[in-house]
């Protein structure tokens, strides 16, 4: 009795730590109505979920009732689950009974918003560019409120180096200053958040030469932390977990726990960088994936018309950074895709640098920008520089140096003059792609030598390698396009690509609205299950079927359909609800035998007894005419005799005188019985015979 997928539905509550969300293998939810009552069976996999009421890892001060680590949720929510329902073979329903479930009916959908590569953006309000410039920004700022805590988080972005440098020509042709090159593309390195009264999290990506064996740093409180055996850690107001699936810790999950904010971290689109031959490590760049509940008040499909009204009716927070660069805008487009123009636009570009990077964190220069309207209020420390009062006694530990200088350490030639950073527009990044193609295709003979070193110069300088398939590669991918250009990858611009279109249809999907009739308010009695188990059961067209087990037969109603309900009178009205049927049970196949059998007995018995009830019937009213007719028969005999004796009398000349009777007769005392003629046979009633 297991689900393909459960999902804990985190909600901080005083009193219990969430519900768990189960689906099935095709990402639909298991209803809780539909759990089997009895004889659960172990191939029958269907699991609604259940609420847990202890802390899964604990909760300070780590001494009550549901908050001892581990042994609170066995004691209170695992141990209960498998006695009373799992492991028992009768009446599971009783445990859902005693801890409903809510059956995640009121789940809404997070704002997911993702940067990866160089510098490309999904934010969570559905607002899509390329954005780069070296420097610290606030990626995230929620101010606190009387229901929120304040969530800071800020990332770092720092030039990509160029990976045509030959290391092989060091001491020869080129000096140590110049091995590490800057490119004029930005990559995040390193991610900080943290929340009220909770630690402070770093996830970094290792320096060049040093992501053999882990390819990211992971430091909470100022201590480098390791997840080697143990994936899942808790920490003050802050859940890490690892995917540690491929080699190096190269995908990390922070959640902040009263915020219930959530973040990915991936380096390097977590690639098994031991099944890419002509890589020795992985390429030291971070893309970030974070979620926001619903309860800041940010519209997962990006609709702000009526932002600033909630925001004053129910006190909501103004959520702003990198991932909501333009939080006062109206809406933003969410079938609009990623154009060129898009590309290091100086429409928003300035606007983004001005108000969340940090001060001085940027090039040379970088301390006299502006402040923007949209900075006011947000921090302006720099998180990987400073520490909190808390944890700045680990200091002296190397784990700071660690955290604050960056992983890319260049000459300072390189941070003016000719080499200082250039955002490259999508016009810029088109024209270099056709130029760099038509050297490739276009072979030019007997060109001047200075004609001839110029175009090799500008093709070991700007071009990348095979430019002619980038376009065929990419096609219009703008993500693609501005990766593989830059990079100098064909490995990155193809996960740059499959990020983005796999976070396009995610989002969608989870966005989608349904049209959900719930579950069948029914009542679930033995033996019956829903069937198939691993099938949508609640949304609008949905058939849901029930059946029984091979012992037993299903009565009722088995078969419902989810449909519309409008009212013709207001075409605004309308709902979903399941078609009107009876209850669905069940009954053991012993037992319907034993009533068929039983039925089939007593329909012969009936027929019998009616076969037996019209034959009697018949037969009482054939003796009833046949007494009549004997009746009527005695009554003419009678008189035809009596006419007959007077006429007999009369011939003979005998005259019958009366006889006087005489004193003490008993002629004239009543008759008490029937007096019958002379010479008649009482039992036959039939007249004497005449005799002359």
């Amino acid at each position: 009795m297991g689900p393909t997928a459960s999902f804990l539905n985190y909600r901080r509550f005083m009193t219990h730590y969430g519900q768990v969300c189960c689906y099935d293998e095709a990402g639909f939810l298991m209803q809780t109505p539909y759990q089997p009552v009895i004889k659960t069976q172990k191939e029958y996999f269907y699991n609604p979920g259940y609420p847990l009421r202890a802390y899964e890892f604990g909760t300070p001060p780590y001494m009550g009732q549901f908050e001892v680590p581990g042994l609170s949720v066995f004691h209170n929510d695992y141990m209960p689950y498998f006695l009373c329902c799992k492991f028992a073979d009768f009446r599971c329903q009783m445990f859902y009974w005693r801890r409903p479930s809510s059956a995640c009916q009121e789940y809404q959908p997070p704002a997911t918003g993702q940067v990866s590569g160089a510098g490309v953006f999904n934010t969570i309000d559905n607002d899509k560019f390329i954005f780069n410039e070296p420097g610290v920004y606030n990626f995230l700022y929620i101010p606190k409120t009387t229901r929120s805590p304040e969530v800071r988080v800020q990332v770092r972005m720092e030039r990509y180096p160029n990976r045509k440098v030959d290391f092989g020509l060091l001491g020869r042709y080129i000096s140590q200053a110049e091995l590490v090159q800057p490119t004029n593309a930005t990559v995040i390195t390193g991610v900080v958040l943290e929340a009220s009264g909770s630690d402070r999290v770093y996830v970094m990506a290792r320096k060049d030469t040093r992501r053999f064996r882990y390819r990211t740093d992971i430091i909470v409180g100022n201590i480098l932390r390791y997840f080697d055996t143990i994936r899942l850690q808790r920490f003050n107001g802050v859940l890490v977990y690892v995917n540690n699936v491929e080699r190096g810790q190269p995908e990390i999950y922070v959640v902040l726990e009263e915020a219930q904010i959530g973040i990915r971290v991936r380096e390097s689109y977590a690639l098994d960088i031991d099944r890419l031959p002509m890589y020795q490590e992985s390429m030291g760049m971070l893309d970030v994936q974070i979620s926001v509940p619903p309860q800041y008040g940010v519209r997962p499909d990006g609709d702000k018309t009526r932002e600033t009204e909630q925001r004053q009716r129910y006190d909501l927070p103004r959520v702003s950074g990198l991932m909501r660069p333009f939080p006062e805008q109206t809406s933003a487009a969410i079938m609009q895709g990623l154009t060129l123009n898009d590309v290091n636009s100086e429409t928003y570009r300035q606007q983004i640098i001005n108000n969340y990077r940090i001060v001085g964190t940027g090039e040379s220069g970088s301390e006299q920008n502006p402040i923007g309207t949209l900075a006011q209020g947000l921090p302006t420390d720099n998180m990987f520089t400073t520490s909190k009062d808390e944890d700045k006694q680990f200091d002296v530990f190397p784990e700071a140096n660690l955290r604050s200088g960056p992983i890319y350490k260049m000459a300072p030639m390189y941070d003016s003059g000719p080499y200082r950073f250039d955002p490259q527009t999508g016009m810029d990044i088109n024209q270099e792609l056709n130029n760099c193609r038509g050297l490739q295709e276009d072979v030019s003979l007997n060109l001047q030598p200075f004609q001839s070193n110029a175009n090799l110069m500008y093709g070991l300088q700007h071009c990348p390698d095979d430019s002619a398939s980038i376009i065929s590669d990419c096609g219009d991918s703008v993500p693609c396009l501005y990766s593989y250009a830059l990079l100098q990858s064909k490995v990155l611009a193809l996960e740059e690509q499959d990020a983005w279109n796999s976070f396009v249809t995610e989002r969608m999907e989870a966005i989608r609205q349904y049209n959900s009739c719930g579950a069948i308010n029914i009542e679930y009695p033995e033996y019956m299950m829903k069937t198939p188990a691993l099938a949508p059961g609640y949304l609008q067209g949905d058939v849901a079927r029930f059946g029984c087990y091979q012992t037993h037969w299903i009565k009722g109603d088995n078969e419902y359909k989810c449909g519309i309900v409008v009212d013709y009178n207001n075409p605004n009205s309308y709902r979903f609800e399941w078609n009107k049927g009876s209850q669905p049970w069940c009954r053991s196949r012993i037992k319907e035998n034993y009533f068929k059998w039983i039925t089939v007995i007593f329909s012969i018995v009936a027929i019998i007894l009616a076969i037996m009830v019209v034959f009697l019937g018949c037969w009482c009213v054939k003796q009833r005419k046949i007494q009549e007719q004997r009746q009527y028969n005695y009554q003419t005999n009678a008189v035809n005799f009596q006419n007959s004796s007077q006429l007999q009398r009369l011939r003979l000349g005998y005259t019958n005188k009366g006889r006087v009777a005489s004193i003490g007769s008993l002629d004239d005392a009543p008759q008490l019985t029937q007096r019958f003629p002379a010479r008649a046979t009482p039992t036959t009633l039939e007249p004497a015979r005449y005799i002359p």
